[in-house]
Parts: structure tokens; C-alpha cells; sequence
């Protein structure tokens, strides 16, 4: 699989230059638009409103490389949630039964010391 090096875009002329509006790879929303930019040639270009404006509002997917906005990334794996959809926190050892505190943020069961993991991993 190539890299992907940006999120999903669209180029609109301007007068000054092209301006970049930057989509979110899984959900679609327009994210960001940029100020024009000019340069020597179109990747260039891309690669500047990329790097000083389009960038810091997304997050890139480890497991399929899709730049997405945090509403769809799940930041406890560092994927998108279409490669690892949000669960709910685990009540119960699956190894022994025993109850877990969730409010405590336990990673560990206090009886068998086993790890926890999310319900269905």
C-alpha cells in the first residue's frame, strides 16, 4: 500500500494563488481551506498548504494510512474507526468473572491481574 502524503482535497483557483479545502477520509466533512498558495509545481504547491495549514487537524491512521478528523479516529490504538471501531469498556474479567471498576480506569483485573481489553477484543 502507498502512503498516502494528504487528506482527501479538492483545488480552487484564486486570484492569489489555488486555495486546498481538505476532506476527512472516512467521514467526508470539509475539515480545513486554505489561503492561496503559489509554487514552482503542483506538488509543491499541495505540499506547502498541506504542511502550514491542512495537517494539524487530522489524524493519520496507522493501520490504512486514511487522514481523519478525531470524531472518527480512536485515538486509544491510533486507528480510524473503520479499523477499530469504538467499544465499550470491559465490566468484567473475561478471565476469571470478577467485576471491574470502571470509574477507576483499571487496566488490570484486581483478582487475577490479568490485562483487560475492550468487550469483544
Amino acid at each position: 500500500m502507498e502512503e498516502k502524503k494528504t487528506a482527501t482535497y479538492e483545488i480552487t483557483p484564486d486570484t492569489d494563488g489555488n486555495r486546498y479545502r481538505f476532506y476527512c477520509d472516512v467521514s467526508g466533512a470539509l475539515v480545513c481551506i486554505t489561503a492561496p498558495y503559489r509554487a514552482d509545481t503542483p506538488e509543491a504547491e499541495l505540499m506547502l498548504a498541506w504542511e502550514k495549514e491542512g495537517r494539524t487537524h487530522f489524524n493519520q491512521c496507522r493501520k490504512c494510512g486514511k487522514f481523519t478528523i478525531d470524531a472518527v479516529y480512536n485515538p486509544v490504538v491510533f486507528e480510524c474507526t473503520d479499523c477499530a471501531p469504538f467499544e465499550c469498556e470491559t465490566r468484567y474479567c473475561k478471565s476469571c468473572g470478577a467485576k471491574i471498576n470502571v470509574d477507576a480506569g483499571e487496566r488490570f483485573c484486581p483478582v487475577c491481574k490479568k490485562k483487560l481489553y475492550y468487550e469483544g477484543g
